[in-house]
């Protein structure tokens, strides 16, 4: 069984990782794109990659969503085991989207002279 320390620096280590990988997409692939759709592809990937959610629902330790929800789906009681981990997916890629938007207009938006 992990530490809390260990969970915590696991934790961590995952949430850099998947920042890293978006910057990369974005400077790699989508930056190629128009503002809107760059900034609301940057920001699917980071809602998709960086929700965490519960295991369980006695579960206090949090995972990404994105893990959870297929793992469950696969392997611990199919979609009812599932169904909260790709409840908070689902949400966390519409609000990536969302920021990702108003980054891009904030980014692209010329101040009045």
């Amino acid at each position: 069984m992990m530490t809390t320390t260990s969970y915590l620096f696991a934790l961590v280590i995952y949430w850099l990782a998947a920042g890293v990988g978006c910057r990369l997409l974005y400077v790699m692939v989508f930056r190629h794109l128009s503002p809107m759709w760059s900034g609301a592809t940057t920001g699917l990937v980071a809602g998709l990659l960086l929700v965490p959610s519960y295991a369980a629902a006695d579960a206090n330790t949090l995972a990404p969503a994105l893990i959870t929800g297929v793992f469950n789906l696969m392997f611990a009681g199919g979609m009812e085991a599932a169904v909260g981990a790709f409840l908070m997916l689902s949400l966390g890629a519409v609000m990536g989207v969302i920021v990702g938007i108003i980054t891009a207009r904030l980014s692209t938006s010329r101040p009045s002279q």
